[in-house]
């Protein structure tokens, strides 16, 4: 009997330590239970979250991109005016230089000759009227006015 005892005792042990056991896998599962239900509940809320952001973010892409399509739509039309213009502003721009080059090479060629003309005929000093008809009067013969006896006449003598 004894030995009976102790083999109750034994078994009895076991018993209690299996049970021990299962208590604490009971105890485990449920709180990981609780875990994974209070993760679940979070995930449903993140995904909301996140579902309405993403929402915005796509009717923000949206029309961002209907923006883009029309300036892409436009950036040909715009080029072709920007084309356009350089290309009128170089065929102006050729026209005043071949303008230009045209009326300095007329004005050096005359510019030329006028110099040339000046050098064969010498330049005079600007002179009074009274020192022309002085100069004009001493180179005629026969003259007997002079200078000194100017502004009295061959009748006034006294």
């Amino acid at each position: 009997m004894e030995r009976l005892q102790s083999e109750m005792k034994k078994v009895i042990s076991k018993v209690k330590e299996a049970q021990k056991q299962f208590q604490e896998l009971v105890d485990k599962k449920n709180w990981v239970e609780e875990a994974r239900k209070y993760a679940q509940k979070r995930s449903v809320e993140v995904k909301k979250l996140i579902t309405t952001d993403v929402k915005k973010v796509r009717v923000f892409l949206e029309k961002e991109k209907k923006e883009l399509e029309k300036i892409q739509k436009k950036v040909p039309g715009e080029i072709k005016k920007v084309k356009e213009f350089v290309e009128s502003q170089r065929k102006e721009f050729e026209k005043l230089i071949r303008d230009l080059s045209h009326v300095a090479s007329t004005n050096v060629s005359s510019n030329i000759e006028r110099n040339f003309k000046k050098k064969k005929s010498p330049s005079r000093a600007k002179k009074s009227a009274d020192d022309v008809v002085a100069e004009t009067l001493s180179k005629t013969p026969g003259n007997t006015i002079s200078s000194e006896n100017s502004g009295t006449g061959p009748d006034s003598q006294s």
